[in-house]
């Protein structure tokens, strides 16, 4: 079964942000962007960008993964609070940045703190918003894993399919010969298994007619027992329509929710 990503991230995720960041600090610190190059040797150049890059990998990604976090819970645009988070974000790293810099380079100290700001604004906001949307759209576009022990389906078989399970955002899809995980919601998986016997007979499974061995009552809720062991609930509202296709006898009744 493939392990939820944790919200602050993985510690390869943080390793490969932080190896970015250096490479690119050195870089910096080479070229001496923004008249950089003038203030003094190119390794306390490099000390500074690296330095800043660190400090904005730890803040923003801190700030980011959490806003991304809060936008699913609180169901509000995931963009708003990832540019609000970029916002303070931005403050964050202000006050490391200046007093680094006006410590390498005292004649920095004439910069204000609004001065300060609007810089850091100008140069990580946009790299913060590109890397989040650079990343989001690498995760999307990953394959989800098979689990271990099933084989690996180029494409989801309709026939073959037994029954289907939500898995926190993922579908089991249960086979004849395996289980694999799909990307959810359910909707989507069932939109590509139109024309089978089967129902939906609660909100998070779908069942094949041909995967049911029979009916098992527990206390006042109802099950399918499956041919592989599993038990799959029956909702309230599936009731009427299992009893219709004849998989419930007419006394049977559910308070499964």
């Amino acid at each position: 079964m493939t392990a939820r990503t944790p919200v602050l991230g993985t510690a390869r995720e943080w390793a490969i942000d932080l190896s970015v960041a250096t490479a690119v600090g050195v870089f910096l610190g080479v070229v001496g962007p923004f008249g950089s190059y003038f203030n003094g040797p190119v390794l306390v150049r490099a000390f500074y960008w690296t330095g800043c890059f660190w400090a904005g990998v730890v803040i923003f990604g801190l700030l980011i993964r959490l806003a991304i976090a809060a936008a699913e819970r609180l169901k509000v645009p995931a963009w708003a609070m990832v540019g609000a988070a970029i916002l303070v974000g931005c403050g964050l790293q202000t006050a490391i940045v200046a007093p680094l810099a006006s410590t390498l380079w005292p004649f920095l100290k004439r910069l204000s703190p609004l001065d300060w700001y609007g810089q850091c604004l100008a140069i990580s906001a946009p790299i913060a918003a590109g890397f989040t949307w650079l990343r989001a759209r690498l995760q999307a576009a990953r394959v989800v894993p098979v689990i271990p022990g099933a084989p690996a389906e180029p494409a989801l078989a309709p026939s073959s399919v037994l029954y289907l399970k939500m898995e926190d955002h993922y579908v089991r899809v249960r086979t004849e010969s395996g289980s694999r995980l799909e990307a959810g919601p359910l909707a989507r998986v069932l939109a590509g298994l139109s024309g089978l016997d089967g129902l939906q007979v609660h909100r998070s499974w779908w069942v094949a007619r041909r995967a049911v061995v029979g009916v098992e009552r527990d206390g006042r809720n109802l099950r399918l027992r499956l041919v592989d062991g599993e038990a799959a609930p029956i909702s309230r509202a599936s009731v009427a329509r299992l009893r219709a296709a004849g998989w419930l006898a007419d006394g049977e009744s559910a308070a499964t929710g």
